[in-house]
Order: structure tokens, then sequence, then C-alpha cells
């Protein structure tokens, strides 16, 4: 039992210390970033990374309704944004506010980033951004990985050093 405890309180950091740096170099090549105007007219399934890419994705995405709250002053309070995801023939409204993302997917997030008001019909749209992260279970693997090992290494260090503890 010691044996199998203390092999594996040394390579169970090491394993999610391997598994964080392969996440994150996967990750340089795979994650993307894009943003997409809603309006309440227009389906879109369309992105627009950085680098000017269009990136599609299997849904497709329609801003149905807008509603701000303000302050007693007049500022903006909070921005809530309900739109239809389309997928596969389904529809499902969900509600999008500034800094509360929604998860589309394991690995992909979609966060309200601004409005604006077009003129002349005075009609709302929105933007949002879509941040695709595919391998973040590889990432999240290795720090449980870390997170046990140093666990495990802790109470070798408490427990079986000093039995009175």
């Amino acid at each position: 039992m010691k044996t199998a405890l203390k092999y594996l309180r040394l390579v169970l950091p090491h394993l999610g210390i391997a598994f964080i740096i392969l996440a994150m170099v996967l990750g340089l090549f795979y994650n993307w970033r894009g943003k997409a105007v809603l309006l309440t007219t227009d389906k879109t399934n369309v992105f627009i990374t950085n680098n000017n890419e269009l990136k599609i994705v299997p849904y497709a995405l329609t801003l149905t309704q807008f509603n701000i709250t303000h302050y007693d002053t007049g500022e903006p309070k909070c921005f809530e944004a309900i739109i239809e995801v389309e997928e596969n023939n389904e529809t499902q409204p969900i509600a999008l506010f500034v800094n509360h993302p929604y998860k589309m997917a394991f690995g992909q997030d979609l966060y309200l980033i601004s409005y604006h008001y077009l003129q002349p019909e005075n009609e709302v749209c929105c933007v949002v951004e879509l941040v695709h992260e595919p391998f973040q279970g590889i990432f999240l693997a290795g720090i449980i990985f870390l997170m046990v090992g140093l666990l495990l290494n802790l109470l070798t260090l408490f427990y079986f050093r000093n039995p009175k503890f």
C-alpha cells in the first residue's frame, strides 16, 4: 500500500502538469474567439474571429428580445438578451447577461458583449462572443491530477511520518 501510494503521489502531480501543458499547447492551435452581431430579424451561425476568419457553428442564433434596466440616475444597470438557439430543427430560448456566459457545449461559452441601436428604425442589435476551447477537459483533468497528487503528498507527510497526528 505504501509503495503504491508513494508512486502515485510522485506520478500524479507530474502527469497533471503534463496534461496542463498539453492542453495549453493544443489550445494555441485550436482555441478561438469569434464575435457575431445578432438582429431580431436574422439568424446567424457565423462568427468572425480576430484574424477575420469565419467560423461556422452547427446552431443558429436569433435575438428575440433585449431588455435594459436602469439606475435612478439613468445609467444602464443590467443588459439581458433573450436569444433563440436553433439546432436540429429544435428551438430553445436562452437568457444571456453581461459577465454571465451561457455554456453552449463543453468547451464553448457564449458571452453578451454589447448592444447598439440601429438607425433610422431604432432597432436594437447585440454583439455576442463565442469562446471555443475544445481541450478544456484535458486542462481540468490536469488540474485534478495535480491537486490529488498534492493532497497525497500532504497526507503522507503528516499521517505516515507522524502516526500520532
